[in-house]
């Protein structure tokens, strides 16, 4: 379960295709996932339209902080410098795959990040980016698990490769690919998407977890394709740590 959360799958942007509409007049008013998703429950799924940005959006992770509660005073003591790293995946019902940090292949130096705990790391421009500035349907979802890694740079290697695999092999990549084709998803679809998104973060959080790393904190981001995109930086506190996003155009 997400410790950070922004915002939620139901409140995605969309709304029923024409044809549902003149079929049944009462989805007219329908606006977010989580409103037809409720009326696909009658039994009849309505054949959804995902609304698009106006503008192109993109976001990237400029800094991250451990907080004081991330380790014990006579820990801290001992190792004051812990080696931390995160993975994202973020994703629109365009259709397109989601988008993956680190990836296969991703050199651990580069990934791998020194810190002590109190102080701001901050990224080089924008920082990392999580999801490259495009348009974006029905809305942006982002998945970030920061971890201190207690493995070595081998192990580190496999570990990644094996998450870009797992989300590469996952059902919610699969189901996205349906947001693509001519006729759209109907309502029903929807809770899949859902469940799917979910059961992608236990895998990769397994993934991780069997590399012998600690796990730190999780955010959960959704944001509507039909909400303001203003940009600048937005930051979250979780349990053990603080992150800086910055969003784009």
């Amino acid at each position: 379960m997400a410790i950070i959360k922004v915002g939620s799958f139901g409140g995605l942007s969309a709304s029923v295709r024409p044809e549902g509409i003149a079929r049944r007049a009462a989805w007219k008013g329908l606006r977010t996932l989580g409103m037809i998703f409720e009326a696909s429950r009658a039994g009849v799924a309505p054949p959804v339209r995902f609304a698009e940005s106006q503008e192109p959006r993109g976001l990237a992770l400029k800094g991250i902080r451990l907080t004081d509660g991330f380790e014990g005073f006579l820990a801290s003591l001992f190792n004051p410098t812990h080696e931390v790293y995160f993975v994202s995946w973020a994703w629109d019902l365009s259709g397109e795959p989601p988008t993956t940090y680190p990836g296969a292949g991703a050199p651990p130096a580069g990934c791998l990040i020194p810190m002590r705990v109190g102080k701001l790391r901050e990224f080089l421009g924008r920082g990392v980016g999580l999801f490259p500035a495009r348009t974006v349907r029905a809305g942006l979802a982002v998945r970030i698990q920061v971890w201190e890694s207690d493995a070595d740079v081998r192990a580190f290697g496999r570990a990644m490769a094996d998450v870009a695999d797992t989300v590469g092999k996952s059902e919610l990549n699969r189901l996205l690919t349906l947001a693509s084709t001519a006729t759209g998803i109907e309502g029903a679809t929807l809770g899949l998407i859902k469940d799917a998104a979910l059961e992608l973060a236990t895998l990769v959080g397994g993934v991780l977890a069997a590399n012998g790393d600690d796990y730190v904190d999780f955010f959960e981001g959704y944001y509507p394709a039909s909400d303001p995109w203003p940009v600048g930086e937005e930051r979250h506190a979780g349990e053990f740590c603080e992150i800086v996003l910055s969003r784009f155009q």
